[in-house]
């Protein structure tokens, strides 16, 4: 019966993550493109878009993005072509086993007996996770965090598996080390978890010195390259969206100096007043603002591509059973639940020090300790149920399943039915549309405008074009950096991206101009309309 839970468990999993995976979500954004091309450049040329040969980190939008996702999807494109599903099937498929590795690790962190002959912590906290809205909506497009947290919880377990027999120690550290190479928040999370384990578990590891032998040397083998590659380039994001890129702090620290009279520089009002106090303390508001209800249970993130209209990144209930962990971790006074707890305390730091707070992306990793105390609330309670198996006690427990099921079917369709028709510009909805269209028909124009309104429209040309990479090598020129440290490339071939000023055009001959409805007036010779779901104009495509 164990085997057959998780049997359906995984299958659900699968289901609602490889459901429409080409046409939902609707779109396919610019960082999902780059990673798509990149792959397909160096499969054609061994050199990224920009020339660079074989990187850790790729240039891309000048924004240099860690490799290991892009590295890992090089056999997908030879083998499917260069499209959605290849770009994707590596989020999904982790997706899925998160699943399975959840059930594994939380039955390795509480093996407690199975609940009616087969439920255990575990099996509980794989079916939250095979139905959660946070993890879901991050396993169904091509986000890094997705592989990244899969590693990281593989990692983890196999730590723990190390406690037992020291061998799986390295394979241990050698996943961790991975999570790293392929998303930026784990570079902070990862090295705080292994500390906490290391630190916990360090006479097990001391214990064999052939394998602390064997951790330290595949550290420094998968570490320094990293290191080195990071010291480049990699800090360059974080320039861009780092807590210091704002510089909102600083003028909390002169408004406040200014409120007090006579010598606005005085040395005690240095004290209380200064920078890096005033950047700790938006710090430390950042990452409370990743516990707060508006953000986890009514609205979500703010952001369009990481949100499901009218929903939070977790159910109610979820809410519920985290409590219910809490309050019988403090009557069972389990010691291994200090692992989840912290891992959800560190989970929100690498968004945290960003000055986009909350935001789902980054802290991706809080789904996994949450669900995790949830799933040991929801046992202990399920325990208390079976041994008072009152009727009344039965009947809470079919209400609370029917509520959390309910809650589920309510985020298919916010999902599935409202977010293509609210957000479709929230994923760059009608490129593919727009280029199929263009084709054809771009060398009968001299040059062709396209709208910048959209997010780096180049790298969704170049993706659905199949645009030569050896060609765009020679081509690609990078815009200087602008507010977020973002660049990108104006032209190649016979397009030129930019947002359209049609009196600019004014006397050009022979082109073609892409805009949006607000771009393009009426009375222009609009020869062909390209409409989001809803209905509403994505692009206008004028001839002249």
């Amino acid at each position: 019966m164990k085997k057959i839970f998780l049997i359906l468990v995984l299958v659900l999993a699968l289901a609602v993550r490889f459901y429409r995976i080409n046409q939902l979500p609707s779109g396919f954004n610019a960082d999902e493109a780059a990673i798509g091309y990149n792959a397909y450049s160096l499969l054609e040329t061994g050199k990224d878009e920009h020339g660079n040969r074989w990187p850790l980190h790729f240039q891309s939008f000048n924004d240099f993005k860690p490799g290991g996702y892009i590295y890992l999807i090089l056999p997908l494109v030879k083998f499917f072509g260069l499209n959605e599903f290849a770009v994707r099937l590596p989020s999904i498929l982790a997706g899925v086993l998160s699943v399975y590795l959840i059930y594994l690790l939380v039955n390795e962190l509480f093996p407690k007996p199975k609940l009616f002959g087969f439920l255990t912590i575990g099996g509980i906290a794989a079916f939250f996770l095979a139905l959660s809205p946070w993890a879901i909506h991050f396993s169904r497009g091509a986000w890094e965090t997705s592989v990244a947290s899969f590693f990281q919880l593989l990692g983890i377990w196999l730590f723990l598996k190390g406690t037992k027999k020291p061998i799986f120690f390295i394979p241990s550290i050698i996943t961790f080390i991975f999570s790293t190479y392929v998303y930026h928040s784990t570079r902070l999370t990862t090295p705080l978890l292994l500390l906490f384990l290391v630190v916990v578990y360090r006479r097990k590891i001391w214990e064999s010195k052939k394998v602390l032998t064997g951790i330290l040397l595949v550290g420094l083998v998968l570490g320094v390259p990293l290191l080195v590659s990071f010291a480049k380039s990699g800090t360059v994001r974080f320039s861009g969206v780092g807590l210091v890129a704002d510089v909102g702090p600083l003028w909390d620290v002169n408004r406040l100096r200014g409120e007090h009279s006579g010598n606005t520089n005085a040395f005690w009002l240095r004290i209380i007043h200064n920078w890096p106090l005033s950047y700790f303390f938006r710090l430390a508001k950042n990452w409370a603002s990743h516990f707060e209800t508006e953000f986890l249970f009514v609205t979500g993130d703010k952001i369009k591509r990481s949100n499901c209209p009218e929903m939070g990144q977790f159910y109610w209930l979820d809410l519920f059973f985290l409590l219910t962990g809490f309050y019988f971790w403090f009557r069972k006074k389990e010691k291994k639940f200090i692992l989840p707890f912290y891992w959800l305390l560190i989970a929100p730091i690498p968004a945290a020090i960003t000055f986009q707070a909350p935001h789902a992306l980054r802290a991706q990793t809080m789904v996994y300790p949450w669900l995790i105390i949830s799933a040991f609330g929801a046992y202990y309670l399920l325990l208390f149920l079976q041994k008072k198996a009152t009727l009344f006690l039965k009947l809470f427990l079919g209400i609370v399943l029917f509520f959390y099921l309910s809650n589920f079917a309510y985020f298919l369709n916010q999902y599935f039915v409202i977010y293509p028709q609210k957000y479709p510009e929230a994923w760059e909805y009608g490129f593919e549309e727009l280029v199929a269209y263009l084709e054809p028909i771009k060398d009968d124009y001299s040059k062709i405008y396209v709208t910048e309104v959209y997010d780096q429209p180049y790298i969704l040309f170049l993706f659905y074009l199949k645009y030569p990479p050896e060609k765009f090598q020679t081509e690609a020129k990078l815009t200087p950096r602008g507010k977020f440290f973002f660049s990108t490339v104006r032209d190649f071939d016979r397009f030129h991206f930019e947002r359209i000023d049609l009196k600019s055009l004014k006397g050009e001959k022979n082109i073609l101009i892409v805009g949006t409805d607000e771009e393009i007036p009426e009375g222009e010779n609009v020869i062909k309309t390209i409409y989001f779901p809803n209905g509403a104009p994505a692009f206008e495509i004028v001839s002249r």
